[in-house]
């Protein structure tokens, strides 16, 4: 079994790139597609991952709960790595939920121990030293190289100690005229979003309350179509987002929230900032058995 994957920045300029299509893209280089010829796709699953580091962590305590492993941040963004992070994030939240509970105590005040857990362990000390690995690369490929050797020297620093942290969508260029691509993939390794949706194995009940919500839908055209041409159809990897043709240059977006599988680049990537991903109703979503 051969398990590949393709990891973007959701911080890119174009608002008409599409990782799903770069991963088919990516498939079709001799080494990959050689390693895959001949094999049948199992399943498949797309995640956004928590990549800005130490200083885009929320605060992970709060009245009556805590927040943990990805969920709050905890990922190693050099290695691509947070497991032994979710784990002992989780170990640590017990810990201080055992205190809290001996001193029957819930309130954020006395839940800060959670935080000052993790800042007295080894997650502190890791995250630290990478606290500015995804913030050096803004700008470009080569000045992300130059940080990254620098920091590793410096032991996390780089440049200054701190660098800007801020929504990756607010790089997103507004349309430069590219007409749409339309590519065309072999269904052997490389294939549609549709196929790579069923075999995701997401399932949610055609007749439920989206939980994909549209706050300010007039915005979606013309001004979106526009400015961006509307980017909600390229950055989701399920097709989820659809401009359908009303007629006289008229169009209205679709939302077809039965294909979601759930990786919530929509609710990071769309420049608007109006669409709330809400938990689905009944618990749907995909099937992730090697994710």
């Amino acid at each position: 079994m051969v398990s590949i994957g393709l990891v973007i920045g959701l911080d890119y300029h174009d608002p008409r790139l599409d990782p799903h299509e770069r991963f088919q893209e990516f498939k079709t280089h001799p080494v990959v597609r050689d390693l895959l010829s001949g094999g049948t796709l199992h399943s498949y699953g797309a995640k956004a991952i928590p990549e800005g580091g130490y200083w885009a962590q929320p605060r992970y305590y709060f009245d009556g709960g805590m927040i943990a492993g990805d969920s709050a941040g905890f990922l190693n963004s050099i290695r691509l790595k947070g497991i032994h992070l979710a784990i002992k994030s989780g170990m640590l939240a017990a810990q201080a939920s055992l205190e809290a509970l001996k001193a029957g105590d819930y309130s954020a005040a006395r839940l800060r121990r959670y935080e000052e857990l993790v800042e007295e362990s080894w997650i502190r000390k890791e995250l630290w030293k990478v606290r500015n690995f995804h913030q050096g690369f803004e700008r470009g490929f080569w000045a992300g190289m130059f940080h990254t050797a620098l920091q590793m020297v410096t032991g996390g620093r780089g440049l200054r100690n701190r660098y800007r942290n801020g929504p990756g969508h607010l790089r997103m260029q507004h349309l430069q005229g590219r007409p749409d691509s339309t590519p065309v993939y072999d269904g052997k390794v490389t294939f549609g979003k549709l196929e790579d949706v069923f075999h995701s194995g997401t399932s949610h009940d055609e007749d439920q309350p989206s939980h994909l919500v549209i706050l300010k839908p007039d915005i979606c055209h013309p001004q979106c179509t526009r400015e961006f041409g509307n980017p909600c159809r390229h950055f989701c990897p399920a097709a989820v987002y659809e401009m359908v043709d009303q007629g006289e240059g008229e169009l209205r977006l679709q939302v077809n929230a039965s294909n979601c599988v759930h990786c919530k680049s929509c609710d990071i990537m769309d420049p608007y900032e109006i669409i709330e991903w809400v938990p689905p109703e009944g618990g749907g979503g995909p099937s992730y058995d090697l994710m």
